[in-house]
């Protein structure tokens, strides 16, 4: 696990920076673009069913080694092809930064790291602080962390007048996609425990299993990726505003738990309800997630600063964190027996945050420099 999350550090978010440099910033394909790497992402949800699959034939050893060499075929294929379709583009950063800087950084950011395991292992260790007060600590903390580098971004001296009006407005979409991501939290965890529970897992003659519903997302984000990437393609220049998709994507969103409110309030606990009601769950919020997720790293990219190209993509990346830390703070309101009124309230919110920025569409779109770009809407 350790060199997994240290090879996604490395990487970060490099291939939604390198995506935003393909176009320019009046290219109507960058949605389309962005929409192509959701798709792709998600064919990659395949492999806890394929390597499952393996797993009971050949044992969890031959299963990790299919992974690893299809990981390393992958890499491969990057190396070969790299300067086939990169060329020079993201070879040097657009802003060097001083050698002297990057050692003052690398200083900084390891003791900081070692002081944060110090402390909480030692206030861990010692039951100063419980798991779940350090739940809570941690994820207020993952709320404020992408807003300090926001401020980070703004107050930079190599970030131009112009372009910090672009980032300033870039927020409204980034808090659709953090309630966004909070909803998707929820069906990660209350509703997990609901498909194996409360849900008759029985459809068509043939029995579901709890983890086959965590399955039903990336099929349907292939499917709704496809056919929104097939839209936006045919309508060009007339597709709507980067800021109206992230609008209407969030109330789907936010439709999704106001769906689940009528099973609860209509059947007794100890019913078994239909597994429709759990798939059209994510049939709504994965059409949403099709809708305004591409669209935000496009967005994201493209509002960047010259000198934080990659980086504005990364803190676009952290309203999944934020997403997570307002599920963990929001989810202590959670009770058994009061599902309905909690996924109402959650539902109501990400509905009203979508709306609002359907309402503001045009506004939002002018102060990120989209109105007169790759979107004219009609």
């Amino acid at each position: 696990q350790c060199r997994l999350l240290v090879a996604n550090m490395c990487a970060g978010r490099s291939l939604e920076a390198l995506v935003g440099k393909f176009y320019e910033k009046s290219d109507s394909r960058r949605d389309g673009a962005f929409t192509i790497t959701y798709v792709i992402s998600n064919i990659g949800a395949a492999a806890p069913v394929i390597s499952g699959m393996v797993a009971l034939a050949a044992g969890y050893h031959g299963a990790f080694a299919l992974c690893a060499v299809f990981a390393a075929l992958g890499a491969l294929s990057f190396i070969f092809t790299e300067n086939k379709f990169f060329g020079t583009i993201g070879a040097e950063p657009d802003v060097p930064v001083e050698d002297t800087q990057k050692k003052k950084f690398l200083t900084r950011l390891t003791i900081a790291v070692v002081l944060a395991i110090v402390i909480f292992g030692g206030l861990l260790g010692t039951g100063t602080i419980s798991i779940s007060t350090f739940a809570n600590t941690v994820s207020t903390a993952a709320i404020f962390v992408p807003v300090i580098y926001f401020i980070v971004i703004l107050r930079s001296s190599k970030t131009a007048p112009e372009e910090r009006r672009h980032v300033l407005w870039l927020i409204p979409a980034f808090i659709c996609n953090c309630v966004s991501l909070m909803v998707w939290y929820q069906g990660t965890s209350i509703l997990a425990i609901y498909a194996d529970v409360r849900v008759n897992r029985v459809l068509f003659g043939i029995e579901i299993t709890p983890a086959a519903f965590q399955t039903i997302p990336a099929i349907l984000a292939i499917f709704f990726g496809s056919t929104v990437l097939g839209l936006w393609n045919k309508m060009g220049k007339k597709q709507p505003l980067s800021s109206t998709k992230e609008g209407l994507g969030t109330i789907f969103w936010g439709c999704g738990p106001l769906l689940m409110v009528i099973p609860y309030l209509l059947y007794p606990a100890d019913v078994k309800v239909s597994p429709l009601w759990l798939i059209g769950f994510y049939v709504l919020i994965i059409l949403g997630e099709a809708l305004n997720s591409p669209v935000g790293y496009s967005c994201a990219s493209l509002v960047a600063p010259k000198a934080f190209a990659a980086q504005m993509v990364t803190v676009w990346s952290l309203s999944q964190s934020t997403g997570a830390a307002l599920s963990s703070l929001v989810v202590n309101f959670y009770h058994e027996g009061s599902e309905a009124t909690f996924f109402l309230a959650i539902g109501t919110v990400t509905c009203i945050v979508g709306a609002l920025a359907i309402v503001f569409r045009k506004k939002i779109a002018t102060g990120m420099g989209l109105l007169n770009a790759a979107s004219t809407e009609q």
